[in-house]
């Protein structure tokens, strides 16, 4: 059964079949770690992780397959030019213009850092699987047909080819951090055949960690006259489990977070506040990405130097109150003091 070449379709198809075939008409695009196509980089979000990015939804929908891949005109390149001026003894410019230097270093590329080897999925064969699911090894691409023929035994069907580590994506050069082949062109890049053998993994085992792990999780602020805004950047915290207590000088954060992650920390204030009028929030659409933030009223009016109480000598420092940035007092429109920072201006 012949399989469809296009970009973002790549299904079996049969002899004279007129069904939609959706796929990508542009060229893949790789920029700083960055993955998108380039005919539909500005609908779909460019991504990092490659599995995300060969889930990106094809853009463009044709009736009928076909197994001769479509034709992609590379967009011309334009390279720079220099102009250098020079003047002579006799007082005449002479104008040179040139291309760009060129790299004479001799240096040898240096070679991608090997990351530590991955720990596999393995298939759930307590698990129905429906016909037509990929294999989820990279570099493998079978298609279930049933447990006969992909998951029992030992015949020809159960055998994967996969690549254990992930893509490597730099200056042109595309292969697996697993072995040694490079090629230029995407379409030869998905032909690289699995360096390794081992069986398919169609649904994966779902195991849970023994232990819980405690996690650091990124804790943000800024401050208004009345007010001290503290954010930490968790994602999907479980609201049923997790709490935030506030005392008078003091807040007690217990986070639960997915895979038996939790993050548990007691803020010492800089200042005080007043634990009644205080409150907080979760926060979890794409927009915050995973937040929880505090409001803490302050029990009086003056200027936190710090979040947190320290024992450092922080000198003779004066801030201003903003509702932004990272420092916590960045990016007010107007200057604000409390009453023991205006006797110093």
């Amino acid at each position: 059964m012949p399989r469809c070449s296009r970009k973002g379709c790549g299904i079996d198809y049969t002899e004279g079949d007129t069904g939609m075939c959706s796929y990508h008409p542009g060229a893949p695009v790789f920029h700083e770690g960055l993955k998108s196509w380039s005919c539909c980089k500005d609908i779909n979000k460019p991504v990092l992780d490659f599995d995300e990015f060969m889930q990106i939804p094809a853009c463009t929908e044709i009736q009928g397959h076909t197994t001769e891949a479509p034709q992609i005109t590379p967009a011309a390149q334009t390279v720079p030019v220099q102009s250098i001026s020079q003047t002579t003894v006799d007082g005449k410019e002479i104008f040179q213009v040139s291309g760009p230097p060129r790299n004479v270093s001799s240096a040898p590329p240096e070679s991608p850092a090997v990351p530590a080897p991955v720990v596999l999925e393995v298939d759930d064969l307590n698990i129905p699987v429906a016909v037509g699911t990929l294999c989820r090894r990279k570099g493998c691409g079978t298609t279930f047909v049933g447990d006969a023929v992909n998951r029992q035994g030992d015949g020809e069907g159960t055998v994967c080819h996969y690549h254990p580590l992930p893509p490597f994506f730099r200056e042109g050069s595309k292969g697996y951090l697993c072995c040694k082949r490079r090629v230029l062109e995407f379409d030869e890049f998905l032909k690289i055949q699995g360096c390794q053998t081992g069986r398919h993994c169609f649904v994966p085992v779902i195991t849970e960690p023994k232990t819980e792990e405690q996690v650091e999780c990124r804790v943000d602020h800024y401050q208004t006259p009345q007010q001290v805004h503290v954010s930490i950047f968790a994602k999907q915290v479980d609201k049923e489990r997790s709490s935030v207590q506030f005392g008078d000088t003091k807040v007690m954060l217990d986070l639960y977070l997915p895979s038996k992650k939790r993050f548990s920390r007691t803020l010492e204030l800089f200042g005080s506040i007043d634990p009644s009028s205080s409150s907080f929030q979760f926060f979890g659409t794409k927009l915050w990405n995973g937040q929880v933030e505090l409001h803490l009223q302050k029990s009086d009016g003056r200027s936190w130097t710090v979040l947190e109480k320290t024992d450092r000598d922080l000198g003779n420092i004066s801030l201003t109150f903003g509702v932004g940035g990272r420092t916590g007092t960045v990016g007010s429109k107007e200057t604000i003091l409390d009453e023991g920072n205006k006797s110093r201006t």
